[in-house]
Formats: structure tokens, sequence, C-alpha cells
């Protein structure tokens, strides 16, 4: 039974993923402000953009995390951690623009979404009301298409 009158349990705050996601943010902030010398060509821009799916996909998970409720989490929960997410990753962007030797690229925001998306769909299936199965499946299709997007990004830029 809930607690409010309505029948909707009320949103509730957990403090422990909150400081880990704000600390996630922090770490990904600490990263895009450095300048990284890989090797460079199109391995090292494929690691180097599919770790973004990696980065922003553990955060949705602490957002989530954030704002789950006894129940789970609502439509309306999982829209707000994507939005939030996604919001930073443009964050992200536009802080790289005055770091040295970064750039600031709307495609890395794509990845972070996709991040997001498969990290949530497999989240669902351990900890809500999913199938494991299901959910697993889900994000490793979320996660083909992100590696599908960041090779042609890879190799269409070397042409």
């Amino acid at each position: 039974m809930s607690g409010s009158s309505s029948g909707v349990e009320p949103r509730r705050f957990h403090p422990i993923p909150a400081v880990l996601a704000l600390a996630q943010a922090g770490w990904i902030w600490w990263l895009s402000s450095k300048t990284l010398a890989g090797p460079g060509g199109p391995w090292w821009s494929f690691y180097g953009n599919s770790f973004h799916f990696v980065l922003f996909g553990l955060l949705a998970i602490l957002l989530a995390e954030t704002l789950r409720t006894r129940g789970g989490w609502s439509t309306g929960t999982l829209v707000l951690v994507l939005v939030l997410t996604v919001a930073y990753g443009i964050t992200d962007e536009v802080h790289q623009l005055w770091t040295p030797g970064r750039s600031a690229d709307a495609k890395d925001v794509c990845v972070d979404f996709l991040g997001a998306v498969g990290a949530l769909a497999l989240w669902w299936g351990v900890r809500g009301p999913g199938r494991l199965k299901v959910a697993l499946a889900r994000a490793f299709a979320v996660g083909l298409v992100m590696l599908a997007f960041n090779a042609f990004r890879a190799w269409a830029s070397t042409r």
C-alpha cells in the first residue's frame, strides 16, 4: 500500500547512489578535461568513442538508483534519468570546447544517450520487474547499435 492518498508512491531520494552519481559525473568531467594523446587512427577513435557508452551508462544507472522507489521506476522517472544523462553529456561536450586538444561533438552525445538506454535496459532486468533474458537482449541490441555507429564514425572519417 502506498503512503500517499493518491495511490502513487512518492519519489524518494537515495543519498548513496546520488553521491556515487556525483562522483561518476566528476570522473567524466576530469577525463574530458585531459588531452588524450593516443596513437590516432580509426581504432583509437573507435575505442575512445565507445568509452562514452560505458561512462554514461553507469551514470544513468546511478541516477536511476537515486530516484528508485519501492515499486521500481515509473516511465517518467526513466525519461527523467535519460534527460539528465543527455543534458550532462551536452554539458560535457561544451566543456571540451575549452580543453586543449579536445572538441565538442554531437555524435558523442548520441553515444552517451545509447549508453544510458542500454544500461537502463539491462538494469531494469536486474533490479526492476523485467526479465533478465529480455533485458540482456535489449542491452545487447543497443550495444550493437552503438558499436556500429562508432565504427561508422571512426572509419568514415578516414576516407
